[in-house]
């Protein structure tokens, strides 16, 4: 899942600059929004993966209350290196908010985690790409009215209708039918959280469910998505990171006009705007998302994170800093603002700027090209809808000033009316750029949210120090706590993982700790599939 922040801006005009050419390449998109992999953790578990059979078509239903609209054409490919033939298991995945190509290759081979189940059930994999994104999309142009049909709903019944209608190019017996034999739904982070909606939404189509990262509730103000960051955090850094932010706040906010101009020039961001400003600052913390055990080890100064809080405590290459460790207060204001900028000039602003100046910055500009490309190969604007208009939201920025302490990582500025705002520059036709009289709250009486545990055959996994963790099944602020789980609803936390840790063989290598709950997590399902054939008398095959 992604949602989709005042940060992805530089992706976005580095997609825009292969489309139109007006924008030439830059050395990095930066996304901050993301659920999903990057492009270079796709690339990467790509070179590891190697089973994949072929391709189709679906014709899928427009609006599935109004059939008489017609249908597009989705797109789904499939792996039978594992299946034992009619009547085995069936792994249906929904790759979620991105083009899925390339999925392919990574999902369906047994450095996967859907590819390793396979292997142990002689099952399929089956791999569908969610409407609106990549070339399932029924229109060209994300017009607001062409967008009217991307709903959480329509999403929904996308999977059930999908899993009960198509005929499978490797089964021409119709013998993997959900009637027949044992369907398992897995998804990650919003996939993963649709899991769960299945469950509670669209129940009987599958036998069971794999959530990885599922982000099960959705949240208005959910500044919570820092606080696994700070978690991961030294305390040094973080110390002095709150600081800095302190002091930024003080400036933005009383500061003459000289005063802001240079603090901006500090940071090499001279030009933007105080909210701008504001949101470039926060940028950086948004990378921690793509932290993996694979990359490298815990507190290891080429995770980008941390090198960021080497600068900070004022260690960078041909410093002269002695190396001594700061003690848990950190370096004071003066010598942290000065790394925290530095690693700006240095380091983020010229990896993350494109070639017009400072307008991959500049994300309150109602000018912007972001908010004016309409071209369906992007993925940004189809998740912007979603959160304005479903309406997910998951608006983040700074705590109230009654949590932690009253210390944030990101500036005040950041707050929820900034992307309320930016609704209505994505959706100026609407009367007020987000769904009218509706909020998070109503997508949560929709799903159930945090408080629809009372399912069957859901398994969850998450990350103890993934950003999105306070959306999912193991937040500390659900009510009641975090859902520790049941045999029917079982949930397992990653120790120090991130966003769907749980998924690839490169990080179970990286991590026998891991490594020992993923053989429990797949003991689990092979469980279920058994329970299916014991409770349906349906014949199972064995391969030879």
């Amino acid at each position: 899942m992604k949602f989709l922040s005042f940060f992805s801006l530089s992706t976005t005009l580095l997609f825009l600059s292969s489309e139109t050419s007006a924008f030439p390449d830059h050395k990095l998109a930066y996304r901050s929004d993301t659920h999903h992999l990057d492009h270079a953790t796709i690339q990467h578990l790509n070179k590891r993966g190697a089973a994949f059979n072929g391709w189709g078509t679906f014709n899928q239903l427009i609006d599935h209350s109004n059939p008489n609209l017609g249908t597009f054409k989705q797109r789904y490919w499939y792996g039978t290196e594992f299946w034992n033939g009619p009547g085995s298991p069936i792994y249906l995945i929904n790759i979620g908010e991105q083009n899925a190509e390339g999925f392919n290759v990574t999902w369906m081979s047994k450095d996967y985690l859907p590819g390793r189940f396979a292997q142990e059930t002689g099952a399929a994999v089956i791999l569908m790409e969610h409407r609106y994104w990549g070339n399932s999309s029924p229109f060209q142009l994300l017009t607001v009215e062409n967008l009217t049909h991307l709903t959480l709903d329509n999403s929904l019944k996308d999977i059930t209708y999908m899993a009960n209608n198509l005929l499978l190019p490797f089964d021409r017996t119709n013998g993997s039918h959900p009637s027949k034999s044992p369907w398992i739904y897995m998804g990650g982070s919003y996939p993963g959280a649709i899991a769960n909606w299945l469950a509670v939404r669209e129940p009987g189509t599958f036998w069971a469910y794999y959530s990885s990262s599922g982000v099960v509730q959705a949240v208005t103000d959910f500044w919570q998505y820092f606080v696994p960051i700070q978690e991961a955090t030294p305390a040094n850094c973080t110390a002095d990171i709150h600081a800095v932010i302190d002091h930024v706040d003080s400036v933005l906010m009383k500061g003459t006009s000289k005063e802001k101009d240079g603090l901006k020039e500090y940071f090499g961001l001279f030009g933007l705007s105080d909210v701008d400003f504001a949101f470039a600052l926060a940028g950086v913390l948004f990378r921690w998302q793509n932290v993996q055990f694979y990359t490298s080890g815990q507190y290891d100064g080429t995770v980008p994170h941390y090198e960021f809080c080497d600068y900070v405590e004022g260690i960078w290459p041909n410093s002269t800093t002695s190396g001594m460790i700061p003690g848990k207060n950190g370096v004071g204001l003066n010598r942290a603002l000065e790394g925290y900028s530095k690693y700006y000039r240095d380091v983020y602003v010229p990896d993350n700027q494109c070639n017009r100046g400072l307008e991959c910055w500049q994300v309150t500009n109602a000018t912007n090209p972001i908010y004016q490309y309409l071209g369906v190969q992007q993925d940004h604007r189809q998740w912007q809808w979603m959160l304005c208009n479903e309406p997910f939201e998951y608006w983040y920025g700074a705590p109230p000033r009654t949590e932690n302490g009253g210390k944030s990582m990101v500036s005040r500025l950041i707050n929820v009316d900034q992307f309320r705002k930016r609704c209505k520059l994505y959706f100026p036709e609407l009367e007020s750029g987000v769904a009218i009289n509706k909020s998070a709250s109503d997508v949560n009486k929709l799903t159930g949210g945090w408080s629809m545990t009372n399912i069957t055959r859901v398994m969850h996994t998450n990350g103890e120090w993934d950003p999105w963790r306070d959306a999912t099944l193991s937040s500390s602020f659900r009510d009641g706590g975090k859902f520790q789980g049941t045999k029917q609803v079982p949930v397992r936390v990653i120790k120090n993982g991130t966003h769907c840790s749980d998924l690839s063989r490169a990080n179970w290598d990286a991590n026998p700790e891991l490594e020992k709950l993923m053989d429990e997590v797949v003991l689990n399902m092979k469980v279920w599939v058994d329970e299916y054939y014991g409770k349906t008398g349906v014949y199972r095959r064995r391969r030879m």
